[in-house]
């Protein structure tokens, strides 16, 4: 029994970790929501910064909430080669008592039953795979347990988000916003880099000397006959034209409301109502799809170095 209560006290140590670092990470459908939506918008404004910092920058966020679910991942490896009995339905304890950090969401009350589920299902899957596998036993078993597992928990994830977008329409709101400044902050910053160049006298001379050029190039061609002089007037003339048209390009001079002009666009557009009536299930199914090549990639591989130390450096005998 003493042994039943360490192991139980590791995995829901190894729980409450976990839900403790996910909170840490500050991820949450309106997090992710919005990074959906601002992601080109980011890219764009840190084109100019290395790849790891951008990609630091952007998935900071998601990086940390993957760091939790590898700790969720140690603790179902435990119940795959130590099997908990008695003590394995008390594993909601821990669960429940970290709802408080997620005030008890939607989401939170699907994965957190869907953890449990998990865990029971494990214990199961970890006898059977001890007696049916036969090579690379110590590493297969923590992974294919914790790969069907984690298929599990996944599934209870994607009925939870697509519970949360549907009865709650501020996650449309969020997107459609977040849609919108993004747009916004891009047209801005390229009408800013605009206006600095035409705001530069070499650039603005370089513009107004070519087009000076060309123009001239086609009076000579078709009024070959003038003088010189009355060629130098035309010429002067065409400058101050294109100069007066120059000055009245810049943009601080344009009272232009951006937001209010994609605001109207992006809200009249068919493709976005449509996309909107199919809103719950295209997000939910992009959080899943994304959580299932996390599974192939990386949680299932890490399980399996897991539970090789597991059976290996603690000592657990191989059944």
């Amino acid at each position: 029994m003493e042994s039943e209560i360490k192991k139980f006290v590791f995995v829901s140590t190894l729980y409450f970790l976990g839900f403790v670092i996910l909170y840490l990470s500050n991820i949450s459908l309106n997090s992710i929501i919005s990074l959906q939506a601002n992601v080109l918008e980011l890219l764009i404004i840190n084109a100019r910064n290395s790849a790891f910092e951008v990609f630091i920058s952007i998935f900071s966020g998601i990086l940390i909430a993957i760091s939790g679910l590898i700790i969720f991942c140690l603790g179902l490896s435990f119940l795959a080669v130590k099997k908990l009995d008695k003590l394995k339905y008390f594993l909601l304890i821990p669960i429940l008592c970290s709802g408080f950090l997620f005030n008890f969401s939607i989401l939170y009350l699907f994965f957190g039953f869907g953890l449990f589920i998990s865990s029971l299902y494990i214990i199961h899957l970890g006898e059977t795979y001890k007696m049916e596998l036969k090579k690379w036993k110590k590493f297969r078993v923590g992974s294919n347990a914790v790969s069907k597992s984690l298929f599990v928990l996944f599934l209870f994830i994607f009925l939870g988000s697509f519970i949360s977008f549907s009865i709650n329409d501020s996650y449309k709101q969020v997107f459609l916003n977040s849609t919108i400044s993004s747009i916004t902050d891009i047209v801005s910053s390229e009408i800013s880099n605009f206006n600095t160049q035409i705001s530069s006298s070499d650039a603005t001379n370089e513009i107004i000397n070519q087009v000076v050029e060309d123009q001239m190039k086609a009076i000579r061609e078709q009024y070959p006959n003038l003088t010189e002089e009355q060629y130098l007037q035309i010429e002067t003339g065409i400058r101050k034209d294109i100069e007066k048209k120059m000055s009245s390009l810049k943009v601080n001079e344009v009272n232009l409301n951006l937001s209010s002009v994609i605001s109207k666009g992006i809200e009249n557009s068919i493709l976005l109502n449509d996309f909107f009536v199919w809103f719950p299930i295209i997000m939910s199914f992009a959080i899943w799809v994304f959580l299932e090549f996390l599974r192939g990639l990386l949680f299932s591989p890490i399980s399996g170095v897991f539970s090789m130390i597991l059976f290996s450096v603690f000592g657990f005998q191989e059944e």
